[in-house]
């Protein structure tokens, strides 16, 4: 028989990594990272990062490196591609759990810790998804935890060690994503060291973390100086100041943005929320005593969040460092309600899952079929797909009634709710949204037309990175847009790798003597292709477009 303590590896392993291998990239941002991955390997450049050959300064290299190492070691796979972000979420749970073993010398409590965490929503959806926000959260978790028990340790060597350890991460972190892993952590520890009347301590000894991840990031800052001297300019000031506080930052959202990402991204575990907020607040004269965990864990939780929603530009992965003090905060409070018999908490939890399953099916039912809305989300031969989106959702409505007949015993299942969905999603999307997000079928599908062109255009930068993926090539040319890559065309020929839509014609008619022409477009919506010149093939799959334009003498 299995032991319990295999249950939570065996069950990442499921739910984790099995369905990666098979599971299709989404553009534009895993196609992006695999690209940008697999032109540093083909170039041996290790410092400037490029995507399809152009200057790509949007974040720096660490995260790069990883997933160019797991190329490297797993080959040009889907497996590969996501591999490190899947680490990254392993060892953060590791973190967490160890963490909490300290915090309480209770295993039970700390694996609980552990499985709340991996299994929150918005922790596994950006945990498998090769972004670079799980890299940057492993460094993030390790410096919060360094400063913990900087603050705990009595010694001055050990103070030493962990001030260290903790600039360290945030070198790291910045070596990943950028400064705002040094911002994140300043904005908890400080207040909580004010709050205790610390500041004296932090003030001897946090020079040391400054200085570390100084020398963590120095080497290759300067060698991308040396490389690319406007590396830093372009860094610091379009994608830290204007993403932060400028009027045309990037996916720009109101202050509130986070509160209901944070709330879904809870799933399985919302339920556990208001009981665990309604504990903080009765023991809130406890939170300044010697023992000051809660607090320490709340600043975690309040602080980055403060943060994010501050700043013009906002994502939902920014919010996944605030997870893993949050699961400890949602783990000791359920643990104190199993100690004192009261189940509500956990009831709620159940009742949560079971209407979200029906709610959730109900919506299906409803828009898969045409019954809400103008068109029905699913095309008229796409019933398969339909019934198992409509399985996943009552799977996850059973498992939440079932839990709710003995929540005090059956809680642990709650992870297995969304069990079903995580293993066969792909499988269950509207071919709309396949096509649209997930090209991977239609471009290996059509590969043959795609690979015999000597010039090959797409009219949206995601699309032209994933054809670039998909057939190893870098000259892929943009039509009309410039996207992500706006700074990398600057450094280049007018009309070398960028077109205006208003020009295609004429330039075609001189391109097809030398070879064929492909253009790959999403149009914007279920309309007729209208503005292309006659082309020898057009092939369409729902908003995907391929116009070939054979060789001409």
């Amino acid at each position: 028989m299995l032991k319990a303590r295999w249950l939570l590896p065996l069950w990442f392993l499921i739910v984790y990594l099995l369905p990666l291998p098979e599971r299709p990239l989404w553009t534009p941002d895993e196609t992006r990272y695999a690209e940008i991955s697999r032109e540093m390997i083909q170039s041996g450049d290790w410092v400037v990062p490029h995507l399809l050959g152009l200057d790509y300064f949007e974040k720096p290299v660490a995260g790069y490196w990883a997933n160019s190492l797991s190329q490297l070691l797993l080959g040009e796979t889907n497996l590969a591609v996501r591999f490190a972000s899947v680490l990254s979420t392993a060892l953060s749970g590791l973190l967490l759990y160890f963490f909490a073993l300290q915090l309480w010398g209770h295993h039970r409590k700390a694996m609980a810790a552990t499985l709340i965490y991996l299994s929150c929503l918005l922790v596994y959806g950006i945990g498998s998804y090769s972004v670079l926000d799980p890299m940057l959260t492993l460094w993030l978790n390790g410096a919060m935890v360094a400063a913990f028990f900087a603050s705990k340790v009595t010694s001055t060597r050990g103070k030493i060690g962990y001030y260290l350890l903790l600039g360290f991460c945030c070198g790291m972190g910045v070596l990943t994503k950028g400064f705002i892993a040094l911002a994140a952590p300043v904005v908890a520890i400080v207040p909580f060291m004010l709050l205790n009347r610390r500041m004296l301590e932090l003030c001897t000894f946090g020079w040391l973390a400054l200085l570390t991840a100084i020398v963590t990031l120095l080497p290759w800052g300067l060698l991308v100086h040396l490389r690319a001297p406007d590396y830093w300019h372009y860094f610091f000031w379009v994608e830290h100041v204007q993403r932060f506080a400028g009027a045309n930052a990037q996916h720009s959202a109101p202050f509130w943005y986070y509160l209901p990402c944070l709330l879904l991204g809870l799933i399985p575990w919302l339920g556990l929320l208001p009981g665990t907020l309604k504990g903080l607040w009765q023991r809130r004269n406890q939170w300044l005593a010697e023992e000051n965990t809660a607090l320490y864990l709340l600043l975690w939780v309040i602080m980055p969040l403060l943060l994010f929603s501050i700043a013009k530009g906002k994502l939902p992965t920014y919010i996944l460092p605030c997870f893993a003090p949050l699961a400890l905060l949602l783990t000791d409070n359920l643990f104190r309600d199993l100690g004192q018999k009261q189940y509500g908490g956990l009831r709620l939890n159940a009742i949560i899952n079971l209407l979200l399953g029906l709610v959730a099916l109900l919506a299906i039912l409803l828009l898969g079929n045409g019954w809400m809305g103008k068109t029905p989300l699913y095309g008229e031969h796409e019933s398969a797909r339909l019934l198992l989106a409509a399985f996943c959702f009552s799977f996850w409505g059973l498992l939440g009634w079932f839990i709710l007949q003995k929540p005090q015993r059956r809680w642990s299942l709650s992870p297995l709710c969304p069990l079903v969905l995580v293993l066969i999603y792909p499988a269950a999307l509207p071919l709309s949204v396949v096509n649209s997000k997930l090209p991977d079928a239609f471009l290996t599908l059509n590969h043959e037309p795609l690979a015999a062109s000597r010039f090959i255009f797409s009219t949206d930068t995601g699309l032209a990175v994933s054809i670039g993926w998909q057939l190893k090539r870098t000259d892929i040319m943009l039509l009309g847009t410039e996207g992500e890559l706006e700074y990398g065309l600057q450094k280049r020929p007018a009309g070398e790798r960028m077109l205006p839509r208003e020009s295609f014609a004429d330039w075609l008619a001189t391109a097809r003597t030398k070879g064929q022409v492909a253009v790959l477009t999403k149009l914007e919506s279920d309309q007729q292709p209208a503005g292309w010149p006659a082309a020898t093939q057009t092939i369409r799959a729902n908003r995907l477009l391929l116009l070939i334009y054979g060789q001409q003498p």
